[in-house]
C-alpha cells in the first residue's frame, strides 16, 4: 500500500481535481513543459489557462495535499523528505498542480505579526514545487484543527479578523510573487456567510469531518 494518503477531495472541495474536462492529451496537461518553469496565465479569451511564454494551453490536473491525514505543518519541519517525496510522487503520477492548505495560526503570531519560521518553510515549498515541476493552488486562512486556534484570533470582531487575514495574505503574496510555481490563490476553503448574527467567536461549523472543520464563516454579522 502506498504511504501517500490524500485528504478526501470531496471533503475539501477543489477547483482543480476535476479540471481535466476537455483536455485530450498529455501535451495539454504539461504544455510540453521545459526544464525552466513558466508562469501560468489566463488565456486571452478568458476561458482557460496558458503558459506565459510559450502560449501553449495548460490544463490543471491534481489533488489536495495531505499525508496520512496530517496537516503539512504537523510534519514538514521534522520530515521534510517525506513532504518532498510526496511532491515527486505526485509528479510521477501525472499531476501538474497540487492544492496546499496553509493553516493561519501556524503562520501568524498576531494580527500583524508573521511567523518567520513558517514562512521560510513556505518559501522552501515554492522552491520544491519549481524543482519538481508542480504548480501550487495556495489555499489560505485555514483553521481546520480548531483546537489549535488561539483565543485571540477567534475573539476578534469582523473587521479585526479581516485585517489579520489581509496581513496573512500580504505575507504570502510577497513571497509567492517571486515564484512561477504559484498557479492560483484560494483565499479561504469553504467560506460561508451567516444567515443571521452568530455568537462572538463562533466562526466554525462545529461539524468536523475526520477531526477537521473545513468550513469557516467570513463574518459573524
Amino acid at each position: 500500500m502506498r504511504r501517500l494518503r490524500w485528504l478526501r477531495i470531496a471533503t475539501l472541495g477543489t477547483v482543480l481535481s476535476v479540471a481535466l474536462c476537455s483536455c485530450r492529451s498529455t501535451d495539454i496537461l504539461t504544455g510540453g513543459q521545459s526544464a525552466a518553469m513558466e508562469r501560468i496565465v489566463v488565456s486571452p479569451n478568458g476561458r482557460g489557462f496558458i503558459f506565459a511564454q510559450s502560449r501553449k494551453p495548460f490544463c490543471p490536473w491534481g489533488v489536495n495535499y495531505g499525508n496520512a491525514g496530517r496537516l503539512m505543518e504537523d510534519f514538514w519541519d521534522t520530515e521534510w523528505e517525506t513532504f518532498a517525496s510526496d511532491f515527486r510522487e505526485l509528479k510521477a503520477l501525472g499531476a501538474n498542480v497540487v492544492r496546499v492548505h496553509l493553516q493561519f495560526v501556524k503562520f501568524m503570531y498576531g494580527t500583524n505579526m508573521a511567523n518567520p519560521t513558517a514562512f521560510a518553510q513556505f518559501e522552501r515549498m515554492l522552491k520544491l514545487a519549481e524543482e519538481t515541476g508542480l504548480y501550487l493552488d495556495v489555499t489560505g486562512l485555514a483553521c481546520y484543527r480548531t483546537s489549535d486556534v488561539p483565543k485571540w484570533y477567534d475573539a476578534l470582531n469582523d473587521s479585526e479578523r479581516w485585517g489579520a487575514q489581509a496581513a496573512f495574505w500580504r505575507e504570502v503574496a510577497a513571497r509567492g510573487a517571486k515564484s512561477p510555481a504559484v498557479f492560483c490563490y484560494d483565499l479561504m476553503n469553504e467560506p460561508i456567510a451567516p444567515g443571521q448574527a452568530r455568537k462572538p467567536g463562533d466562526w466554525y461549523s462545529g461539524k468536523p469531518f475526520g477531526g477537521y472543520d473545513f468550513v469557516q464563516f467570513i463574518a459573524l454579522h
